[in-house]
């Protein structure tokens, strides 16, 4: 157990989530929401977009020579 938590390529993929997740909530909060509309907006944009930057991320160059 002396190996990393986590790869680095997990962590670009939840800190990108995190982030997009966040700017989902300003721009949210900035149109007039309330703050929990805001929060719940960005769960569900958390929830879509690590998944699909998982897909767009390639773990090898194998994966990105096949696009």
């Amino acid at each position: 157990m002396n190996g990393p938590l986590m790869t680095l390529r997990t962590a670009v993929i939840l800190a990108l989530g995190c982030t997009i997740a966040a700017s989902t909530a300003v721009l949210t909060i900035l149109t007039g929401s309330s703050t929990v509309q805001a929060l719940l907006a960005a769960g569900a944009v958390f929830g879509t977009a690590v998944p699909a930057l998982h897909c767009l991320i390639a773990t090898d160059r194998s994966e990105a020579d096949r696009g």
